[in-house]
């Protein structure tokens, strides 16, 4: 199988190692851990049936059934958890998060959710939004698809370039 996140996860500062078939990458301060998935697409889909899904977040689950992404490299706290299709699940009924939108991603940084916007999927604009638990109502557009967020996450070393204030303080 192809893996088309490969290019861009090359993209990813550090030590790589592959421990039975996941990916590990380690550099100064952050940690990264990509786990093998063995779900195939019609199984991922199963599970995630109650959403609309968008394809390269399926292609991503695909190969990887969840990342740990942008952990501080001492601690192994913080950054960013990509959700599993489970925990997919688990997070939109914990968190009460509400139609057109389910989390894809969790920040312990910020304490919210990268979520898929069911009604702009289709929109040509880019379909994330961000939710942050605290202040659910207030929610920001990202306009972009899982996989140029995750390119604009890399590029951005692991800050929330979506966030407003993170902006003003470059």
């Amino acid at each position: 199988m192809i893996n088309p996140f490969e290019a861009l996860i090359s993209k990813i500062k550090g030590s790589r190692t592959s421990i039975e078939g996941n990916v590990h990458i380690t550099n100064e301060e952050h940690k990264f851990v990509l786990y093998q998935s063995n779900e195939s697409i019609t199984d991922i889909k199963a599970k995630l049936k109650s959403f609309e899904l968008p394809e390269d977040y399926i292609s991503f689950l695909n190969c990887y059934s969840n990342a740990a992404i942008f952990k501080d490299a001492k601690y192994n706290a913080g950054g960013y958890d990509v959700l599993s299709t489970k925990l997919v699940i688990e997070y939109w009924k914990g968190y009460s998060i509400d139609h057109p939108y389910y989390p894809i991603v969790w920040s312990s940084h910020s304490v919210g959710c990268v979520c898929v916007d069911q009604d702009r999927l289709h929109s040509g604009r880019g379909y994330l939004t961000w939710i942050q638990t605290i202040d659910p109502d207030s929610s920001i557009d990202i306009n972009l698809t899982f996989t140029e967020w995750l390119d604009q996450l890399i590029e951005h070393e692991g800050k929330e370039f979506w966030i407003p204030f993170h902006e003003e303080e470059e």
